[in-house]
């Protein structure tokens, strides 16, 4: 199996307020589910969530979703997957302290900005992958760099791997569970 995470912009339109931003962005992250649903062979409806927003299986397929205000992202898989999109940008004063230990960082080698937001995709794909949120950060870790693109983490005793693609000032992350990817971009 290919996984087919699909990347969305959105349309930029200043005149909304925050509450209507995000439900847009809510919808460009529904629309980027239903392209990589025609792309895996997936069901294109049914795609339910808890109250609290964490995916349900739709026919034993699994999905996540993110959004920031000019990209939407969307997987679906056979197993549990995570994605997550982030705008590569200074962060607050810190913050690394907060996701991530001494011990990590210096598995990464180093604290910069690109390295920061690697740290954070990765671990919030993994959370998503597990349905747990933020809450479980502190039992997520960055075990290994694999190469420029791929990061190992342990979470619950069990390993993911997570490969990272970069667009423009954003950076995306996605579970794979030992499947080759194929990210998709749309533009329109």
């Amino acid at each position: 199996m290919i996984l087919h995470p699909v990347l969305q912009i959105i349309p930029q339109e200043k005149s909304l307020n925050g509450p209507e931003r995000v439900k847009r962005q809510r919808e460009y992250a529904r629309r980027a589910l239903g392209v990589c649903a025609q792309k895996c062979g997936a069901p294109v409806e049914g795609w339910r969530q808890t109250d609290q927003r964490v995916p349900l299986p739709n026919r034993n397929w699994h999905w996540s979703i993110s959004h920031k205000p000019q990209w939407a992202a969307a997987v679906i898989a056979g197993q549990p997957v995570g994605i997550d999109i982030e705008h590569i940008r200074p962060r607050i004063e810190g913050l690394d302290q907060k996701i991530a230990s001494d011990r990590e960082w210096d598995v990464v080698e180093g604290r910069d900005l690109q390295r920061f937001f690697r740290v954070w995709t990765a671990k919030e794909a993994t959370l998503k992958a597990n349905g747990v949120g933020i809450s479980g950060l502190n039992e997520c870790h960055i075990v290994s760099v694999i190469d420029d693109l791929h990061l190992e983490l342990d979470f619950g005793g069990r390993r993911w791997v997570v490969e990272h693609f970069l667009l423009e000032d954003h950076l995306a992350a996605v579970t794979l569970g030992g499947h080759p990817v194929e990210w998709h971009v749309e533009t329109a």
